[in-house]
């Protein structure tokens, strides 16, 4: 007779090998299958592993409310969050460093090759001020800005990705558009 995740959990409790391996078996697709609501295919593998080490080290943290399944899908939906944050801040810092220029100037990304001397300045000059404005904006404006303008991301994928409504993402954008306008015209 099969046992239920209940009795299979408290086996892993008791670190029974044997009980990890069949609710790992059990649930592992939906995990994969949640996880990849959040990351791309290629951070999934990581972030199951990282769920079922959880699972493993941390059994004992199952306070026996709710199902096991449902906790095991709000650790990976915690990791997962915590991925795209790390990714984030990870990304922002890359298109600064990644497009200094030999002076060290984060803002050289910002200019076009046919630009003059003076335009390449007043370019350099913008560049760092939306840098700055931006490093002072709310975080999770900054963030949902971050990915409409800079990745790209479409706004559907950014709702899904932090699991926010697709309202509050536009509310978001639309505030940080007019924070960024309003700090703008105050240095102007």
């Amino acid at each position: 007779m099969d046992q239920s995740d209940i009795e299979l959990i408290k086996g892993i409790q008791r670190r029974e090998e044997a009980a990890f391996e069949t609710l790992k078996r059990r649930h592992e697709g939906t995990l994969h299958l949640h996880l990849r609501r959040y990351v791309g295919p290629g951070d999934v593998d990581d972030l199951m592993q990282e769920v079922l080490l959880r699972l493993w080290d941390r059994a004992d943290q199952w306070d026996g409310t709710g199902s096991p399944l449902a906790w095991l899908l709000r650790i990976a939906t915690n990791l997962a969050l915590n991925h795209i944050r790390d990714t984030r801040s990870k990304s922002l810092v890359s298109l600064v460093t990644d497009q200094e220029d030999e002076t060290g100037d984060p803002t050289q990304a910002f200019e076009t090759a046919t630009a003059s001397a003076d335009e390449k300045a007043r370019m350099r000059d913008e560049a760092s001020r939306l840098l700055d404005l931006m490093g002072q904006m709310p975080e999770d404006k900054r963030t949902v800005l971050h990915m409409a303008r800079l990745e790209q991301t479409k706004l559907q994928d950014i709702a899904h990705q932090l699991g926010v409504p697709l309202g509050t993402i536009k509310s978001r954008l639309h505030s940080a558009t007019q924070w960024l306008a309003a700090r703008w015209e105050e240095e102007e």
